[in-house]
C-alpha cells in the first residue's frame, strides 16, 4: 500500500512539474511582450509585417498586404496606359503637324502685325532657329516634350496642323480671320488635345494610386501598434493570473500531495 502511495505521489509530482513547464513554455511563446516600435517599423516598410509580428491571427495581417498588391497593380496599370497614350499622341502630332507650315504662316503673321509675337522665348516653338536678323537658320524634327505641349496649348502654333494649313492655302483673308480671332479652329488640333487629356487622366489616376500606397503604409503602421498594445495587455493579464497546481509538501517526515493556489503580481 505504501509503495502504491509513493508511486502515485511520484506520478502526481512529475505530472505537476511537466504541466507547469508546458504551461510556462506556452505563456512564453504566446504571450511574450512585443515592441510597438518594431511593429510600426515593419508595417511602415511592408504592410502586414507588423501585424504578423504582433498577432498573425488578426484579419488585418492579410488585409493590408492584399490592399498593397491592388494599389501597386492599379498604379502600374494606369501609368503604363499613360505611357501608351503619350506615344499615341506624339505619333499623331508627327503625322499631322509640320514645322515648315507653321514657320511659313508665322512669318506672314509677323508681317501683318508689324510685330514679332514669337520673340518671347516662352512662345518660341523649339526646333526653329533664327539668327539675330530673324532669318531662318534651321528647322529640326527632334521634337521634345516642350514641342508636344505647345502645339496643343497655344493658338499661335495652329498653323502647322495639316487641316488648318490646307484651309489657309495662301488666302490672306483666311489668315486675317485668324488674326481677328474668328478662325482659330482645327479638328486635328482638337483631337490631339483630347488625346493629351486622356494621357494626363491616366497619369493622374496613377498618382492617386501612389497616394493610396503611402496611406496604406501609414494605416498599417498605426494598426500594427494597436495590435501590439492589445497583445501586451493580454500578456500582462496572463502573467498575473491565478494558477492552480499540485505540489508535494513535506509534513511529518513524509511527502504529501497538496493543492496550491498562486497569483503573480
Amino acid at each position: 500500500m505504501k509503495k502504491i502511495f509513493m508511486i502515485t505521489l511520484i506520478l502526481i509530482i512529475c505530472s505537476a512539474v511537466f504541466a507547469q513547464e508546458l504551461k510556462n513554455d506556452i505563456i512564453q511563446i504566446n504571450y511574450e511582450k512585443k515592441s510597438p516600435a518594431k511593429a510600426m517599423m515593419l508595417s511602415s516598410l511592408f504592410p502586414g509585417a507588423g501585424q504578423f509580428y504582433a498577432n498573425r491571427r488578426s484579419i488585418t495581417t492579410y488585409i493590408f498586404p492584399l490592399i498593397e498588391i491592388g494599389l501597386i497593380a492599379g498604379y502600374f496599370i494606369n501609368y503604363n496606359e499613360g505611357l501608351d497614350k503619350e506615344v499615341d499622341y506624339e505619333d499623331y502630332a508627327d503625322d499631322n503637324y509640320k514645322r515648315t507650315q507653321q514657320y511659313e504662316v508665322q512669318e506672314l503673321v509677323i508681317d501683318l502685325h508689324n510685330d514679332d509675337i514669337y520673340t518671347n522665348t516662352h512662345f518660341r516653338l523649339d526646333g526653329i532657329d533664327k539668327d539675330e536678323d530673324g532669318n531662318l537658320i534651321s528647322i529640326w524634327d527632334n521634337n521634345t516634350q516642350h514641342f508636344y505641349e505647345d502645339i496643343g496649348k497655344y493658338d499661335m502654333y495652329i498653323f502647322g496642323w495639316d487641316d488648318w494649313y490646307g484651309g489657309y492655302n495662301d488666302d490672306p483673308e483666311y489668315l486675317q480671320d485668324w488674326i481677328d480671332e474668328s478662325n482659330r479652329e482645327s479638328a486635328l488640333r482638337a483631337e490631339y488635345i483630347g488625346m493629351r487629356r486622356d494621357a494626363e487622366d491616366s497619369y493622374d489616376k496613377a498618382e492617386l494610386f501612389s497616394f493610396g500606397i503611402v496611406a496604406n503604409h501609414i494605416l498599417a503602421a498605426i494598426d500594427a501598434v494597436r495590435l501590439t498594445r492589445i497583445h501586451n495587455r493580454e500578456y500582462l493579464s496572463n502573467t498575473s493570473q491565478l494558477e492552480i497546481k499540485f505540489a508535494p509538501i513535506f509534513v511529518n517526515n513524509n511527502f504529501s500531495p497538496a493543492l496550491m493556489i498562486t497569483k503573480r503580481f
